[in-house]
This record gives C-alpha cells, structure tokens and sequence, in this order.
C-alpha cells in the first residue's frame, strides 16, 4: 500500500504525468487490491475502467468501506443523513491525502492566477465540525492559501455583523477575497443583503466557490439568478463564480471554473479523478448531451473505494458532465442541508 500511496502523491502534486493507459492500469491495480475488478474472459469485450466493479455511494451507510483497520483512521467523515436518518461514514486513514488532493485541486481551479487571498468563510472550520469533509476542506484551503480568514458561520446561522465587517474591511484592503460556501448559504445571504440594501463591489480578481445542491429545504436558486447575484451584491463576475462538486465518499473533487476550463459549463475532475457519465442499463459511457448516472474514479480513494457509483444523474458535456439531479428517490446530499438557515 506505501507504493500506492508515494504513487499518487506525486501525481497529485504534479510530479508525475500520467496519460489515460497510465491512469487506468493504476486504477486497475488498485480495484484489484480492492476486490472489485470483474472476472472476465478475453471475449466479453469488457476493458479497461469497464471492468471495475464501482461500489455504490450507498454501501458507505450500510458498512465500513475501508482497507485497513478502522481503528487507525485519522478522521472520520459522515454524510448528512437528514432525509433518511441514517449517515454514510468514510474513514480516512491518512488526512495528508486529503489534504493534498483538496489543496492541490483549489490551486488548480480556484486560485488559478492568485498565490495569496483575504478569505471569507460561510463554512464553519473543521474544529466546529470534525466530522464534515467540507469543513476540514475549508479549513484545509485557508491554512495554505489564506493571507487573512473570517469565520462568519456560527451554528446553523450566519452572523450579519461578521460578515459585514469581514466585506468592508475586505473592500478597504483592496486585496483579492476568495469567499467560500454552500449554494444555499450564498442565497441565505444575497436575501439579507437585499433586505438590508446592502452590496459590497470587492477588488478585483475575487471569487467566490460555492458548493452543494440548489435545491433543499423548500428554498431554490437557479444557476443565473446566483451568478447574478454574486454580480450584484459582491461584484463577482459569473466567470468566478466556481461550483465545486464533491462527496463525503471521496477525496478528490470537481469544479465547474470557467477561466480554467472556457468552453460550454460544466464540472471538470481533477487529474487524478476521472469521471463518466454512464447508462444505467449497459453501465457503458454516454455520448456528449446524453444524461446518465455518475461513476467516480478516484485514484486518491486508494484506501476506500477507487470507484464510487453515485445516485447523481448528469448531462455529459465536453470531457465533464453538467446539470445534475438526484435518481429520484435518492435522499439528497449533505451540503445542501448543512446550509445556513438564516442570517441573523
């Protein structure tokens, strides 16, 4: 496993390239070690990533997914588990991983041109909640890339005066902010920033990453209507308005960050993940405009599960996939919920 692991450091920290055969004779290697590669005969045409046996998002709430003894994991993520009340848990062994991939991921599609940033955050930090993979993203994030952090989230709400104060003396600086949160923090905000007659014109070259699904809780924003506001209450282009796309099951993410990736919109996965959009029936690729379910394979998973089959149903579009909802019947994602209720 220590091999696995120095191998996919250095892919994720840019050390080593590696083509499509490469990425998919290692994850093949390690769906192997996993126990989840088919057993196929030369003839039944099955090849490459095909042959991979993805485990489903589901099987993380119904036991320990992990290769290695689940007393020596350093964190302990779970998913929300609000529809159905019951939570998926993923053990990670090595939060350096983590660490590494989230970093290395938000460098590539979030900083882009910036080397340091004033960030504002409507996450809480991975103190606050241990046991969410986003809040130790956030928290991750900032630690390496943060010139100055605000924590503006406390509890369920998010603190009007904090966040305030952290937009005025953000436009005072004159330095880039970087703001971070779920889609349905941003529109707990935008609402109170329109009831108060507030709105902020941040320097130039800030962006936002907002993440999470656009829908829960009764409250929806479509995707114009937030890039617009991002454009009318902070003075954030719609091209920096990032979307990160990501799950408590993985360690790897997406991002939709059209400076980065210019073209139609749509989420592109980082190197070392690749993502496809597959027919539920054959669980054979897509052609581009054409809507299947999700299947990740992401090589920093090596300790888990190297493919993770979701209940997300997407549109593939140019080497990424876009629009995406839930399989009906499918209990919606954690960051949806753990969204800000109010600004108090």
């Amino acid at each position: 496993m220590t091999w696995i692991k120095d191998k996919v450091l250095a892919i994720i920290n840019g050390d080593h390239l590696l083509d499509e055969r490469e990425f998919e004779h290692l994850c093949l290697h390690i769906a192997q070690m996993q126990g989840i590669v088919q057993e196929i005969d030369a003839s039944s045409g099955v090849a490459g990533l095909g042959a991979i046996d993805p485990v489903p998002e589901t099987a993380f709430k119904l036991m320990t997914v992990a290769h290695f003894p689940p007393s020596e994991a350093q964190a302990i993520f779970y998913t929300s588990g609000t529809t159905t009340g019951s939570s998926g848990r993923r053990f990670v062994q090595d939060l350096a991983i983590y660490r590494q991939s989230v970093n290395q991921g938000f460098k590539l599609f979030v900083m882009e041109d910036l080397v340091k940033a004033r960030f504002i955050s409507l996450i809480p930090d991975a103190i606050s909640k241990p046991t969410s993979s986003l809040s130790h993203m956030a928290s991750m994030v900032t630690d390496e890339f943060s010139s100055q952090v605000n924590w503006v989230r406390k509890g369920a709400t998010i603190d009007s005066d904090l966040l305030k104060t952290a937009l005025d003396q953000a436009c005072d600086s004159k330095e880039p902010v970087v703001i971070l949160g779920t889609t349905l923090d941003f529109l707990t905000a935008f609402e109170w920033m329109k009831t108060q007659g507030f709105h902020w014109k941040l320097p130039k070259g800030s962006r936002a990453m907002h993440t999470g699904g656009s829908k829960a809780l009764g409250r929806s924003i479509s995707k114009n209507e937030l890039w617009a506001g991002f454009e009318s209450n902070l003075g954030i282009p719609a091209n920096l308005a990032i979307e990160e796309y990501g799950m408590t099951e993985l360690l790897s993410q997406a991002y939709d960050a059209p400076a980065v990736t210019p073209g139609p919109r749509r989420f592109v996965s980082v190197p070392w993940m690749k993502t496809l959009v597959l027919d539920p029936l054959t669980m054979l690729p897509v052609g581009d405009g054409q809507r299947g379910v999700l299947c990740h394979y992401d090589l920093a998973n090596f300790d888990a599960a190297v493919a993770v089959l979701t209940q997300d149903v997407a549109t593939a579009v140019e080497n990424g996939f876009a629009d995406i909802v839930r399989v009906v019947g499918a209990p919606s994602r954690g960051c949806s919920h753990e969204a800000a209720t109010e600004a108090d």
